[in-house]
């Protein structure tokens, strides 16, 4: 604006102070920003707000059994990966990389990109988790509540409290156990019998 002179500048903001502003009406809808690229993975785009039910379905009940143990193992799983990000996430890159890199052999992987997924990978696993459980909850899989169900879903319910606990406890009763297999010696190959 320095090339123009004072009659031109006062001449412009006059031009712009008298246009009149239209206002269109429109929808406004508030949307969540899940970044929607590859580095967020653990959430859906835009999950259904509501389920629309028969009342006339069918559940087999049979399958109760099998989303108990799932809901179980994705429990377990939340508590492990909880436990393991916990640990990793307090490690300074410095001290166990000169480059910020970790892996060989095909498998290298930025640990900040590692940070990153094991927050995803406790993302999904709390989602995944918290769906089956208000799924195994409903009243339509209330009948096929049986006494292995029961068990399975006391056990979910124990390690849904504290996830990252309850994975303590399960490795530091891994920690006394012997190894079934010398891991840092190096493997001797057995010949094949013909």
């Amino acid at each position: 604006m320095d090339n123009y002179s004072d009659e031109e500048k006062r001449r412009a903001i006059r031009r712009v102070a008298s246009q009149k502003r239209v206002k269109t009406a429109g929808e406004v809808r508030f949307i969540k920003d899940r970044g929607d690229d590859s580095t967020a993975w653990a959430w859906g785009q835009h999950p259904p707000q509501e389920r629309v039910m028969d009342s006339n379905h069918v559940f087999n009940q049979k399958c109760a059994k099998d989303i108990a143990k799932v809901l179980r193992s994705s429990l377990s799983a939340l508590g492990h990966t909880m436990s393991a990000y916990a640990v990793f996430a307090k490690i300074k890159s410095r001290d166990i990389s000169p480059d910020g890199n970790l892996g060989g052999r095909g498998y290298i992987m930025d640990i900040k990109s590692m940070r990153r997924q094991y927050m995803n990978i406790v993302e999904a696993l709390s989602a995944l988790s918290d769906t089956l459980y208000d799924e195994i909850s409903e009243d339509h899989w209330e009948r096929a509540q049986e006494k292995m169900v029961e068990k399975i879903l006391d056990d979910a319910e124990e390690i849904r409290d504290d996830p990252e606990e309850w994975a303590k406890d399960q490795e530091s009763k891994d920690k006394d156990a012997p190894l079934e297999r010398d891991y840092h010696s190096p493997r001797v190959k057995k010949e094949v019998q013909r």
